[in-house]
Order: C-alpha cells, then sequence, then structure tokens
C-alpha cells in the first residue's frame, strides 16, 4: 500500500494525484489536512469504486481507500 500526502494542497491536485497513484496501485493511504478534501477525495472514491476509512487524528486525516 502506497502513501500519499496532499497536506497543504489545493484542489482539484489531490483528486488529479490519486486517480494518477490508482492507475498502479489498488489500495492507497492518503493524508489530508482539509475536510473540504476529505469530501472531495471521498466522493471520488465512491465515485470509481473504492471504499475509504477515514480516521481523524489531531488536525489531520488517514484516509484508507481499497
Amino acid at each position: 500500500m502506497k502513501t500519499v500526502d496532499v497536506r497543504g494542497l489545493s484542489c482539484p491536485e489531490p483528486i488529479l494525484i490519486i486517480k494518477r497513484e490508482l492507475a498502479t496501485e489498488s489500495e492507497l493511504q492518503i493524508l489530508a489536512n482539509e475536510a473540504h478534501t476529505v469530501k472531495n477525495i471521498t466522493r471520488f472514491a465512491e465515485s470509481v469504486g473504492k471504499t475509504v476509512t477515514l480516521k481523524e487524528v489531531s488536525d489531520e486525516y488517514e484516509i484508507m481507500m481499497k
């Protein structure tokens, strides 16, 4: 499983990075720090048939995409 760090990035950059990584990886661990980025990632994941598990750690988020 690959870790993708999108903390501090503005949309649509996180989605573009995740989309590129999904071309070669089936599971990702994504680190984010903005609630709206997490919402966008979750919507994207659902649109491509992935499941998302979200864990909030302090002011940051850990998203497991499978």
